[in-house]
């Protein structure tokens, strides 16, 4: 099957978004994801296949927090989401590699994700993709979660 990974212009957040992430249960967070694709402090990125939006991957530049983001030099890759009967296909890995490249083209060394500390494929597909630091443990209101660096 076809597939491609494209950059979501803020204007069609919601439209494309919705349609992979529940945007009306994460009403706070969509409207933040929204203001940072307007402001440029987040870009994003769609994987497509069959005509279907099916996966969505941002990467954040200033996000207010050191081990998450310093200017310049490390960029925080802030949602990755790939719809459920996607999963398990790749797609996720396609997705954190591209954004690899992206973070690369624009002069990052680092990059950094959270991930919550019981989401093992996702720690799993994090670590074999390069984020072999563990730069924090944590708890916050969702549970406890990691922080992991890539030298990119």
């Amino acid at each position: 099957m076809e597939h491609q990974i494209v950059r979501l212009v803020p204007e069609d957040f919601y439209r494309v978004c919705s349609g992979i992430w529940n945007t009306v249960k994460h009403e706070q967070f969509a409207r933040q994801f929204e203001q940072e694709l307007y402001s440029g402090n987040r870009i994003a990125y769609i994987y497509q296949t069959g005509g279907k939006n099916v996966a969505e991957i941002s990467m954040v530049f200033n996000a207010d927090d050191p081990d998450y983001t310093i200017e310049k030099q490390r960029a925080y890759i802030s949602h990755l989401v790939v719809k459920q009967e996607y999963r398990r296909k790749g797609i996720g890995r396609a997705l954190v590699n591209f954004i690899v490249d992206k973070a690369m083209e624009m002069g990052y060394k680092e990059l950094s994700i959270g991930v919550d500390l019981n989401n093992y494929p996702a720690i799993r597909l994090y670590v074999d993709c390069g984020f072999d630091k563990v730069i924090y443990i944590g708890k916050d209101e969702q549970g406890e979660y990691l922080k992991l660096l890539r030298t990119v």
